[in-house]
């Protein structure tokens, strides 16, 4: 018997489901990328690494503040240059942004239809106008708040490598945080609208991957926490802890000969990155509100129910609007005038600033979990070799095996009501084809 679903709407890019079953079993269940490889890794080889920025943030319309900073970041590790506080606090606060836009634009159009089986998000969107609304101003602002950081709300120009081409006014800071209690009043809106749902019952033990911080609940920066499954009763949680740029060391790319996208393993196995990876790591260095919300939902960490990652990202749409506020205040406060790496020493096209061949590496936290980019930098300034490790990459294999363990129950259902119910699981992770192709 063969399942099969054509188009898989309602997430970014383009994708369908083919399901094996023999005799009962569910002997395969795989996610088929319908689109072709975009072959950016291979666009960007000889060509001058201050172009990589430029090139990767157009991986995605969805998440490029995410791409061009990773981007930045591993050009900056290579070179070791050391970017100011202020241009770092810049980059959080574009990057919280984008988590805002990112998760909003998820749960209210992507992923909560499919729990009140509505296939039609304006049937959707007439059972609940406040709280659509709340979804479509939050990302207003947060689309705003990059364009006036990063010179427009996407792809944006004015971030560069060890700083701005341009920096953004004042005024225009403080406008954006004086809107923090009506935005947050929205978000957790939204937030308890999501935790509302009764999400299935389903478990699958994993491997749980995000970036960790002793100081803050991290996306721009941090070592990798690497949180083993506990399989046992009563067995404590086990985890390790590697430098970020050690990722490729024990994370390794697969390719697949059914489909254009890569997917990833950590030793042999299937592992999450995401909302939910973020939130059973770093729990306890949530913001208050936010971590007001997980309680309530008396979760006992870690979680294994992949549904869990839509309340997952609603706690994190209101922990990143507590903190990009406070951002803003503060970045206000303290804004002045300063040139960035790249427009003092105009390296446009010149040669290694070492003068020998170098490599730098990074990771930061996109909307779906973690995003590796790394190149190789030769003497005279171009790339030999870059390798860019997405966050649908990494999940898709830990996304087939959830699937291949909830299946089994859903085989006497009627397949339209099945069909709902494969789909509604696989947006809960949130996939991006576009990423996953790059």
């Amino acid at each position: 018997m063969k399942i099969q679903i054509n188009h898989i709407g309602k997430m970014e890019g383009h994708a369908d489901f083919v399901a094996e079953i023999l005799k009962g079993d569910v002997t395969s269940a795989k996610l088929m990328t319908t689109e072709g490889s975009r072959l950016i890794e291979g666009i960007l080889v000889g060509r001058h690494f201050s172009e990589a920025p430029v090139i990767t943030s157009r991986i995605c319309g969805i998440c490029p503040v995410v791409h061009k900073i990773s981007s930045i970041k591993a050009i900056e590790n290579a070179f070791k240059i050391k970017p100011s506080e202020q241009t770092i606090k810049l980059r959080r606060i574009m990057l919280l942004a984008q988590m805002i836009h990112s998760h909003a634009l998820h749960l209210f159009f992507l992923s909560l239809p499919d729990f009140y089986n509505l296939e039609n998000d304006f049937d959707f969107i007439s059972r609940q106008p406040k709280e659509a609304e709340s979804a479509i101003k939050l990302r207003e602002w947060a689309l705003k708040v990059i364009e006036v950081i990063g010179g427009r709300a996407i792809h944006p120009i004015a971030c560069e490598i060890g700083g701005f081409k341009v920096l953004p006014k004042e005024e225009e800071l403080k406008d954006l945080a004086k809107q923090r209690e009506v935005l947050l009043k929205q978000a957790l809106g939204l937030a308890n609208l999501v935790m509302k749902i009764k999400y299935p019952k389903f478990s699958r033990p994993t491997t749980f991957i995000s970036m960790t911080s002793d100081k803050e609940y991290p996306f721009y920066s941090g070592d990798l926490k690497i949180l083993e499954p506990i399989l046992k009763k009563k067995a404590k949680p086990e985890y390790r802890i590697i430098s970020a740029k050690d990722f490729t060391k024990n994370i390794k790319e697969v390719e697949e000969p059914f489909r254009a996208a890569k997917s990833a393993e950590l030793d042999g196995e299937p592992f999450m990155v995401g909302a939910l990876a973020r939130i059973n790591n770093n729990s306890d260095k949530l913001n208050k509100l936010a971590k007001g919300l997980l309680r309530g939902l008396h979760w006992k960490l870690p979680q294994y129910n992949s549904f869990l990652n839509i309340p997952a990202q609603s706690i994190e749409l209101v922990h990143c609007l507590e903190e990009i506020c406070q951002l803003l205040e503060e970045t206000a406060k303290t804004l002045k005038p300063e040139e960035s790496w790249e427009s003092k020493n105009r390296i446009i096209g010149g040669a290694n600033p070492l003068g020998k061949e170098t490599k730098g590496a990074d990771a930061t936290e996109a909307p779906r979990g973690t995003l590796y980019h790394e190149y190789v930098i030769d003497k005279n300034g171009f790339i030999k070799s870059c390798t860019i490790i997405t966050p649908t990459v990494s999940f898709l294999k830990n996304l087939e095996a959830d699937i291949m363990e909830y299946l089994p129950g859903l085989m006497k259902m009627d397949p339209k009501k099945r069909s709902i119910k494969i789909r509604s699981l696989i947006r809960a992770y949130d996939p991006c084809i576009s990423c996953a192709t790059h």
